[in-house]
């Protein structure tokens, strides 16, 4: 099984790994990166203790267990007030107040994917990532799908990876709910689905050439894109969310992101 701890163990590693090795390259997100790595080890330590198996017959969302999610949930709160921003301990101070009714509301509102913002989605998505990611891993794989919502949970892509692929390269997209990965057009807007190269602009920066913003001038949508072929170290989910440089550029051109990761940018 692809899920067995072994594996998990090696996947939640590199990407705490990676994310020790990013650090200091920028200083300014010290304490975003800090508390993105305290986050890590919590949905390390959550994935590696899952057992569950899934049931190919029932839709990925509906197996997750509620119970499990309410259980972690003071952990994460824990994290978040020894080592979030002012604004997030004031949060986690809120929902370990409010207690288990105000888990399960949050609970229900990711499973039916209503989306939630801020505070409320960094928690939820949080506890929710490893336990997602633990069953699609035993998720018998469609080679064939090509939409751009995620096969397995019909979560939205955060990001878009290029790996190498005869002599070019191959495009696949991320899931922002359950971390599943599936082949995707490489010149198509993931949301749109525009397939115009001319309104479909790149940008990227000298120094940091494996990334790059792909965006969208019909719907002015945009998700940024890890190429492995450039830069074979990078681990896409820990680089996505490090490099938030380019997340304020787009933001600041008005594109609006597909779906934001899980410290919100």
């Amino acid at each position: 099984m692809s899920g067995n701890p072994p594996t998990q163990l090696i996947r939640w590693q590199e990407r705490i790994d990676r994310l020790q090795e990013l650090k200091p390259r920028y200083p300014s997100l010290s304490a975003v990166l800090s508390l993105y790595g305290e986050t890590l080890h919590f949905q390390s330590d959550v994935a590696l203790t899952r057992k569950q198996v899934i049931r190919r017959t029932v839709p990925l969302r509906e197996q997750i267990d509620r119970t499990v999610f309410c259980s972690v949930m003071p952990r994460l709160l824990s994290v978040a007030a020894q080592s979030g921003p002012d604004t997030l301990r004031a949060e986690a101070a809120g929902l370990r107040e409010r207690g288990i009714n105000e888990w399960n509301r949050l609970f229900d509102l990711a499973i039916n994917e209503q989306g939630l913002e801020g505070a409320g989605d960094f928690f939820t998505r949080a506890c929710l990532q490893p336990l997602a990611e633990h069953l699609q891993l035993q998720a018998q794989k469609d080679f064939h799908y090509n939409g751009n919502r995620c096969p397995v949970c019909n979560g939205l892509p955060q990001m878009a990876i290029l790996r190498s692929e005869g002599e070019g390269a191959s495009r696949s997209l991320l899931c922002s709910f359950c971390l599943y990965e599936w082949t995707f057009r490489r010149i198509a807007c993931p949301w749109c689905g525009e397939e115009n190269k001319e309104k479909l602009p790149r940008y990227s920066a000298e120094e940091c050439a494996y990334v790059h913003v792909e965006t969208c001038d019909t719907c002015q949508r945009y998700l940024k894109a890890v190429d492995l072929t450039v830069n074979g170290n990078a681990v896409p989910l820990v680089d996505e969310v490090a490099l938030t440089v380019f997340d304020v550029w787009a933001n600041d051109h008005g594109y609006t992101k597909i779906e934001r990761n899980l410290l919100g940018f």
